[in-house]
């Protein structure tokens, strides 16, 4: 409980303030129970004011008498649950037991579980059950922590850590994250009527339903604690003065033992400092506010690489590692090329590496751009007693950070991870917590000394985004200058073959996005007209199109001769000390080859080949236009050629 004083107020707020109490203390108490009758149930309490004497809760079953053993798991299963809750009157000597203690109605924390019974429309007793009950049965309950339709995930806070495994405590404690595969095919409730997953919030009471795999099924949330989002002017003897995003400035009094969290892990009140960005979960009874939990805001950390590496030392003066033998990993390979032998590494402002005293041996190292824009380092972790490394590609059957184990589809035995692993997704860092079932991953591991096996790094790999982006190739019959271009006829490339199609295709034309690369290179637009010397009418082209649209036309040559492979070198490329291209590469070396043979209708091995860059040449990388400064050794790729010479007409990259 705390007190709260609003620094800024006028006398017209303090009048609002006074009707609306008013307002409140007039509006009538409703209850479950029918008058003269009594009633037993599960309930799940959401708050419970010791000043009016109520609680608020959403019934789960109703039970015949007051007793916990007569609940039929069989029938909590199959409950439902849309998160509507109803208030309760308690009356003042009402026999509350939790744990087997007699308590008072201020010892029932939110999210407790309940069998109540209800006597002329006032509750006369309560006995708290475990939790565990329901847990088994797949049903568990907490406060939202986080919601990331993003990464498919929500994360649940449970005040009394019920939620989490034994090995989560002092870790992820407190926190469960639970994940489902697709939000369509998922069941949301948002007080009592259907909702999308963005109506779920920070601060709600959320019930899920878990299906056999361990996948969400349902969720149902309520209105519980809000948050409330600011950053900390000072920090006294239990009290928070914050500046909320709102501009007000707001003193929160604390009460001692309020969680604190940071990083997901648990954390204390000596860890807020002056100057924190910070979330804070209220909830408003009556005249009372409480505090469900503080949260000490963490920036979200962006991974451009990762590397493989032998670590020297830590540079303590300058902040910095020194590496050697460094390696990039790129879509499940190390690639080796453009890298110095030895090389410094900048530690970045934002992360305090654990860096064991005279450690020696592999490092793995995730990088991401510091303030500068610089290389810098974001996380290490260190593999100085692995026997055997290997990469995999392999989907998650089950992930249970508490026991710091996945259980994978392709292996016997399960793979261990902790807070030290590398993960990555979508260019994002991520905590063991945020890894699901049915993802789909490259596992840099290491066997152990122990026998078992560790990841090092876990890349999880998202399906690339269909952008509609089209290669056909035709002839032009005739072009409307700026308006739109007309094929007499079209092939559109689907690999490893060309489709015919005999009839006509007009493209819009948009002066904003349509370019137009001739012998040359990029020629100007109002150049690409069907009259004139230098007309373009007859000639054949490449064209990109995205919903009927022209997007990039060259007039690269015909080919027919196809080729995949993985980037092994980029020869001519340069780059800045930031990084940055600042001259393409003029040609490209694939490895681990393979190229289609048509009258054998069969692909072949070709170990290595190299392609040269025309100023034409068609790029295309993730479904988007590119051009070859944004092509990466490691890439995969597929080029279009013709049977002699070694230009490359149309680049296809993907890149995970």
């Amino acid at each position: 409980m705390i007190g709260l004083v609003v620094m800024k107020k006028s006398k017209v707020g303090l009048i609002f303030l006074i009707i609306a109490v008013v307002a409140v203390s007039l509006v009538p108490v409703n209850t479950l129970a029918d008058n003269g009758k009594v009633r037993h149930m599960l309930v799940r309490v959401f708050s419970a004011d010791v000043y009016s004497n109520t609680i608020r809760a959403e019934t789960i079953l109703d039970l015949p008498y007051h007793d916990t053993a007569l609940i039929d798991r069989e029938k909590l299963y199959g409950f439902e649950t849309s998160g509507k809750f109803e208030v309760y009157s308690v009356s003042g000597d009402s026999l509350i037991y939790i744990d087997s203690v007699r308590r008072a109605l201020s010892d029932v924390k939110p999210e407790t579980y309940m069998v109540v019974t209800v006597e002329n429309n006032v509750v006369t007793r309560m006995t708290g059950i475990n939790s565990v009950m329901l847990q088994k049965s797949g049903i568990f309950s907490g406060i939202l922590e986080e919601n990331n339709p993003d990464l498919g995930y929500i994360t649940l806070y449970f005040p009394d850590g019920s939620g989490t495994s034994p090995g989560l405590k002092g870790a992820l404690s407190y926190y469960r994250t639970y994940s489902y595969l697709r939000v369509e095919d998922v069941l949301i409730y948002k007080n009592g009527r259907t909702a999308g997953i963005e109506e779920l919030n920070p601060g709600d009471s959320v019930f899920i339903k878990l299906d056999n795999d361990g996948n969400i099924e349902k969720i149902s949330g309520t209105d519980n604690f809000y948050p409330v989002y600011g950053k900390v002017r000072t920090k006294g003897n239990w009290v928070l003065q914050v500046e909320r995003n709102d501009g007000f400035t707001v003193l929160y009094r604390v009460t001692p033992g309020t969680p604190v969290f940071k990083d997901k892990r648990i954390a204390s009140w000596n860890d807020i400092k002056a100057g924190d960005e910070v979330r804070i979960l209220l909830q408003t009874s009556g005249n009372q506010t409480i505090i469900g939990e503080i949260t000490v805001k963490s920036e979200e950390v962006e991974v451009d690489a990762v590397y493989r590496a032998d670590f020297s030392y830590y540079d303590r003066l300058t902040n910095s590692i020194i590496v050697s033998n460094m390696v990039q990993f790129r879509d499940g390979t190390w690639n080796r090329t453009s890298l110095p032998i030895i090389r410094k590494l900048d530690i970045n402002s934002s992360y305090v590496p654990d860096i064991p005293k005279g450690v020696k041996g592999t490092v793995y190292i995730a990088t991401g751009k510091n303030i500068t824009g610089r290389d810098s380092v974001v996380w290490l972790s260190f593999d100085s007693n692995g026997l055997r490394t290997e990469i995999t590609g392999d989907t998650v059957i089950s992930a249970d950070p508490g026991g710091s184990r996945l259980t994978l589809m392709n292996r016997n035995i399960p793979v261990t991870y902790d807070d030290t692993s590398i993960i990555v997704k979508k260019g994002r860092l991520l905590s063991p917590g945020q890894v699901k079932s049915r993802d789909e991953a490259y596992f840099v591991t290491s066997s152990q000394t122990d026998g078992t096996v560790r990841a090092n790094v876990i890349w999880i790999r998202e399906p690339l985004d269909d952008t509609g982006l089209t290669l056909i190739r035709g002839r032009i019959s005739q072009i409307d200058l700026f308006s739109s271009m007309t094929l007499e006829s079209f092939s559109e490339f689907s690999e490893p073959d060309w489709e015919f199609y005999n009839v006509q295709k007009t493209l819009t034309i948009d002066p904003s996005v349509t370019r137009v690369f001739d012998d040359g290179g990029r020629t100007d637009l109002e150049l690409f007209d069907d009259t004139g010397t230098e007309s373009f009418k007859k000639r054949t082209v490449y064209v990109l199109t995205q919903d009927g649209k022209a997007l990039l036309v060259s007039t690269a040559p015909f080919g027919d001769v196809v080729y995949r492979g993985r980037i092994y070198d980029l020869p001519g490329v340069q780059k800045d000390s930031f990084n940055h291209v600042v001259v393409p590469a003029s040609s490209v070396i694939i490895k681990e080859g393979i190229r289609y043979d048509g009258q054998l209708t069969k692909w072949v091995d070709v170990p290595e080949a190299q392609f040269s860059f025309l100023p034409n040449t068609v790029f295309i990388r993730n479904g988007k236009i590119a051009d070859p400064s944004m092509l990466e050794a490691g890439d995969r790729i597929t080029v279009i050629k013709s049977e002699n010479g070694d230009n490359a007409f149309v680049v296809m990259a993907e890149s995970y």
